[in-house]
């Protein structure tokens, strides 16, 4: 391939890892902007997942131009390969967790690095040039007495789409069963978030795609084509994702805003104040526990504003993040807590549920049934 061919195909290449590590770095310098925990532990899953993504993309471009680096780098090749669908399955649960503690079991990790381990062993048995010979043979020489190692050398692609369509299915099995819940609510202000969709018929797409080069043949234009179309959309992958991420946008259902609200009045228009406080899980529950603001049958947001000195937006994005339910059910969420405790007290038997309800920050019985029936369709936090 000569040096004009080959110049354009290289730069196709390394698409993906500029794009990986434009967002990375822009994922990573946004980390002390999170609002929570939860929200730095969900940026630092991404930038695993775009370190990866730019690390196979790289040693692919290794493997066209660099052959004898590919071999210094074919286990990472390997993981490149295969760990990306892994994680980004492990980000669309993470969005879809309703506000539940993530718990990823680590056996998704252990047929990969089986793998891994398995093709780093090997190699350290192969000489440097047999591998070579395999790398600048482009699969179709098999060095003599090498060729169970030449097989297992070169499945890396197939291994990929292997991984890739099962944790494709596993992220639209997901998103199926969280719209399916989710639409069942009839607490929501708007549909769910498209982009997500979009995202996985983007990765899907790429991924498929990968099986043709199988049945082209390469140097031509079909194969140039089909190496842009991949790279483009895996680039357009980690700018969305990263993107939503970044500004928040990763709450896929929006809750409506407290009852009560009327748009332009004038508490609206009052110019907002700078708050310096920060929200955390602890911080909030704590002050819970220790003031029971939900016995004020009156309690509002704005309260909780001043006694953390929190942003009102602030305080709700977190809510919404952590728990997933807007303020009023999870302040509605602690009241019901504090029925369960006044019943199981000796003192209050023969109270009348009314006069318990009511004890409990409920204004009345009926706001009660509804806060009991919504806790019990969308479980607690």
């Amino acid at each position: 391939m000569d040096v004009s061919a080959a110049y354009p195909i290289a730069m196709t290449v390394l698409v993906p890892v500029f794009s990986a590590v434009s967002c990375g770095i822009l994922a990573l310098f946004s980390l002390p902007d999170s609002l929570t925990p939860g929200e730095k532990k969900l940026k630092r899953v991404l930038l695993v997942y775009l370190s990866l993504s730019a690390l196979g993309w790289y040693t692919f471009f290794c493997y066209e131009f660099q052959p004898g680096l590919f071999v210094l780098l074919n286990t990472v090749c390997l993981l490149g390969f295969v760990l990306p669908s892994i994680f980004f399955y492990r980000v669309i649960r993470y969005l879809t967790r309703l506000g539940l503690p993530e718990r990823f079991p680590p056996w998704h990790y252990l047929a990969p690095g089986v793998l891994a381990g398995v093709m780093l062993g090997w190699s350290l048995f192969v000489p440097g040039e047999v591998q070579l010979e395999i790398v600048t043979g482009k699969a179709l020489v098999t060095p003599p007495g090498y060729g169970a190692y030449t097989r297992f050398f070169t499945i890396k692609p197939l291994v990929r789409v292997i991984f890739g369509l099962v944790y494709y299915a596993l992220t639209i099995g997901v998103l199926v069963r969280y719209y399916k819940k989710m639409s069942e609510r009839d607490t929501l202000a708007r549909a769910p978030a498209r982009w997500v969709i979009f995202l996985v018929a983007i990765s899907v797409a790429s991924l498929l795609s990968s099986l043709l080069p199988t049945f082209m043949p390469r140097g031509k234009i079909l194969y140039s084509i089909w190496t842009s179309v991949v790279t483009l959309s895996i680039a357009a992958q980690h700018v969305l994702l990263t993107y939503h991420v970044i500004r928040r946008e990763y709450v896929l259902y929006a809750v409506p805003e407290p009852e009560g609200k009327v748009p332009g009045d004038a508490a609206e228009k009052t110019p907002r104040r700078q708050h310096s406080g920060s929200m955390s899980r602890l911080r909030l529950e704590t002050y819970f526990v220790k003031e029971k603001p939900y016995l004020n049958p009156g309690y509002k947001i704005t309260d909780l504003v001043e006694a953390l000195d929190v942003n009102r937006t602030v305080i709700s994005a977190f809510i919404n993040c952590e728990y997933g339910m807007n303020f009023n059910r999870y302040l509605n969420h602690w009241r019901l807590r504090e029925v369960e405790r006044l019943r199981s007290l000796p003192g209050n038997e023969g109270k009348s549920e009314s006069a318990l309800v009511k004890q409990a920050g409920f204004g009345e019985y009926r706001q009660y049934t509804r806060a009991l029936v919504a806790g019990r369709e969308g479980g607690e936090p």
